[in-house]
């Protein structure tokens, strides 16, 4: 039986695996744009040997994952490759200190962890169903989820000034708001009540700030790769979070179709 075949009925990643896909794809093109790492999602060190042709290779294999993930036949392999380099960029955070680090670490985490739900779904066989053990998905992006909340409330004057002029109320609000909808959207996967739920809320979320934070300096200054690459990086987080709220779905069913016939035998 193949991991198509246990897939159940009714779950198809391709959204989530979509954003996931055209976010990873942009945050490459705004990197080869930049003709360097995005410092604020890639912290490599200036000193390291052979930077900028690391820079065009990372960028190289961003689009080429990217597009992997979109291919059925090439999807295992660039979720593992995506996983992969997004672990590599937490893992330059770790040389840093301050909030800055630990957000950031957080955030390449959980797209890392996004792609790597792709790969349990790809990799799941009957006597390997859940490749990755679904609490592990939930309790880490639950955790990178409050973190993100309480940087909100700490940065908040750095976030407010993100916060377009034109949106009614003033900037601390929304960014209180938000900080408030990402720590609930953690509480709700890391006590599993209503975690499903709370990926998608944190999903809308997520676009809300792709289409009124990043994308309209983006178009009004094509110039500014930071613009591009921080709304790209919103994309990815947005396909993330669905695909752990997918992959909860589909192990739960999952589980239930292999009980199914164990308590039917009982009975």
């Amino acid at each position: 039986m193949s991991a198509i075949e246990l897939e159940p009925e009714g779950e198809n990643p391709r959204l989530g695996i979509g954003i996931l896909a055209v976010g990873t794809i942009c945050f490459g093109i705004a990197c080869f744009l930049q003709r360097d790492f995005a410092v604020f999602w890639q912290p490599v060190p200036e000193s390291l040997p052979f930077r900028q042709p690391l820079a065009f290779l990372s960028a190289a294999l961003l689009v080429l994952s990217g597009a992997g993930l979109l291919l059925e036949r090439t999807r295992s392999i660039a979720s593992i490759v995506l996983s992969t380099l997004f672990v590599l960029y937490a893992a330059a955070w770790l040389s840093r200190g301050g909030l800055g680090s630990i957000m950031g670490i957080a955030e390449d985490l959980g797209v890392a962890l996004g792609a790597a739900t792709i790969w349990a779904r790809c990799a799941a066989t009957p006597s390997r169903p859940e490749p990755l053990a679904p609490w592990i998905a939930r309790v880490a992006f639950g955790t990178f989820s409050v973190i993100f909340g309480l940087s909100h409330f700490i940065g908040l004057k750095n976030t407010a000034e993100m916060v377009p002029a034109w949106l009614p109320g003033s900037g601390e609000f929304w960014a209180l708001a938000t900080g408030a909808g990402h720590v609930a959207a953690g509480v709700a996967l890391l006590t599993n009540r209503l975690a499903v739920v709370g990926t998608r809320a944190a999903g809308a979320m997520y676009l809300c700030f792709v289409a009124l934070v990043w994308l309209p300096g983006a178009v009004t200054h094509p110039d500014q790769w930071l613009r591009w690459a921080g709304g790209a990086i919103s994309l990815a987080m947005l396909g993330s979070i669905w695909l752990i709220g997918d992959y909860l779905v589909w192990s739960a069913s999952a589980r239930q179709r292999r009980s199914a016939p164990k308590q039917s035998v009982g009975g």
